[in-house]
């Protein structure tokens, strides 16, 4: 890794972290679940689909670091003429993964309404709309993480970014002064007079998820301070001749490691505590191992580049899997890869809709256009 990540490993990566999004969910319940492996106990394939949590880090830690280099091109010459920049940066990423959302929210009210004549209320709507509360597809949960996770970010890269005119430093000094003195005085007055105030901080806090939040975080910062280049420099210093092997012993150390601490500290699904260290052990790991065969990165690429829509969907194909494998239910992996296999070619379909969206609002946009 010697350039760092590119475009395209950031991709594989989130081809890699799709397939373990999917084990994820799958197989959290294990209740009845029989192999015709006989290592496959139930215990075994809960513990792999508490490791496979780790897909929300990889997917966190790959958008922290790719918007460090998005971030780095606006302008820096003002502090709030910069933030202004930032925000306008992030936020169309911010509208372009909530119009996903909203087209499969959109065909899926059509299915459950006009097709099964279900029911929903206002507050259900409202509540996946924003995705602040999912309960048509769990998994859409992450939506609100991510919004929230870039909403944060200007604030972390105008304090680590430098200014060139003293007016400008003293504007930052300011506002990260008076912004650190609201928030210490709220948790002390929290703290030794009103009970309610602290407990209202420790749920906003919980409510960001610090866990993934700090993945996120990571990202960004390897990014910006370069770790992975000085790392691979640092390594081919020292092994010098031995650069190909050692990378690849190191490549399978580092995934070895990851999975053994990962499985053994997990106690339950949602477990990510150590996921801002773990994760980038991983991914060096992965991209290694894969930068020696051309056919796996150009496979996990492929599953990258619908992994937005794979990961908003897929939710609705477990159940269809597992009928369509029923025959078959002493082979747990069937219904994996059918469930795999049906998000996928949903999202292609997706993909091809979201451009005829856009074609069409962009033919719409245009000047004496019909």
């Amino acid at each position: 890794m010697e350039h760092g990540i590119t475009k395209r490993q950031s991709v594989i990566l989130q081809g890699v972290a799709v397939w373990l999004m999917v084990y994820h969910h799958i197989f959290l319940s294990v209740e009845g679940y029989e192999s015709v492996f006989s290592f496959m106990t139930p215990e075994v394939v809960r513990r792999i689909a508490w490791f496979c949590k780790i897909c929300v880090g990889i997917f966190a830690f790959v958008s922290g670091y790719g918007m460090y280099y998005g971030m780095e091109k606006l302008p820096r010459e003002t502090f709030f003429g910069r933030m202004g920049a930032q925000y306008r940066y992030v936020l169309p990423r911010i509208f372009r993964l909530y119009a996903r959302l909203w087209l499969v929210l959109s065909l899926h009210l059509i299915w459950y309404l006009g097709v099964q004549h279900g029911t929903t209320t206002a507050g259900q709507l409202l509540g996946n709309v924003t995705a602040l509360n999912p309960t048509y597809n769990g998994a859409w949960w992450y939506v609100e993480q991510y919004a929230k996770m870039l909403l944060l970010l200007p604030l972390g890269d105008l304090l680590l970014t430098r200014f060139e005119e003293a007016a400008q430093r003293k504007k930052k000094r300011v506002f990260y002064g008076v912004a650190a003195a609201l928030v210490l005085a709220v948790m002390l007055v929290g703290r030794l007079w009103m009970g309610e105030v602290w407990v209202w901080t420790q749920a906003v806090i919980n409510w960001f998820r610090p866990a993934f939040l700090a993945v996120f975080g990571v990202g960004y910062l390897m990014a910006r301070y370069r770790v992975y280049e000085r790392a691979a420099a640092v390594q081919k210093k020292w092994f010098g001749g031995l650069w190909g092997p050692g990378r690849v012993c190191g490549a399978v150390a580092s995934v070895g490691i990851v999975v053994a601490v990962r499985v053994t500290l997990a106690q339950g699904p949602a477990y990510a505590e150590t996921d801002f260290v773990l994760t980038p052990l991983l991914i060096y790991g992965m991209l290694t191992i894969l930068s020696f065969g051309r056919r796996g990165g150009a496979f996990f690429e492929w599953w990258g580049r619908y992994s937005a829509y794979i990961w908003l969907v897929h939710g609705f194909f477990r159940i269809p899997a597992i009928l369509l494998t029923k025959a078959c239910t002493r082979v747990d992996w069937p219904i994996y890869f059918c469930t795999l296999a049906f998000s996928a070619a949903a999202a292609v379909a997706l993909t091809g809709m979201e451009g005829l969206l856009k074609r069409g609002v962009a033919g719409w946009r245009k000047p004496g256009s019909a």
